[in-house]
């Protein structure tokens, strides 16, 4: 199943301005499939304040879960933990995959700890 927003074809830098969040799903998955991280995390995290301004109680998943995937990718996996907490804080109701992933994260966290 493909939750991702309506696409756009943003070809523009992180640093650009779009018209609204949803205008980045194509800039964010070129960034990922690029393995820049650090411009993904920037504008994922744009993303995540936007949604959650325009969507209260109903904040769009798709950015949290990518940008928990982009944590995980770089084995920051306490910074996954808290992203997808922020979602769950935010959604009234909230996505069974993001709690499941949540569990995975908090796992690997604890792993990286003792290990």
């Amino acid at each position: 199943m493909d939750d991702s927003p309506k696409e756009d074809s943003a070809t523009a830098s992180p640093d650009d301005s779009f018209n609204h969040y949803t205008d980045t799903v194509d800039t964010i998955k070129q960034l990922k499939r690029e393995q820049r991280h650090d411009e993904a995390e920037s504008l994922l995290l744009w993303c995540i304040e936007q949604t959650e301004q325009e969507d209260a109680g109903n904040p769009a998943p798709w950015y949290y879960k990518h940008l928990a995937i982009v944590y995980r990718k770089e084995n920051r996996y306490e910074d996954e933990v808290q992203v997808i907490k922020r979602y769950l804080n935010n959604a009234s109701s909230p996505r069974e995959d993001l709690q499941k992933r949540l569990h995975r994260a908090k796992e690997l966290a604890e792993n990286k700890e003792s290990g």
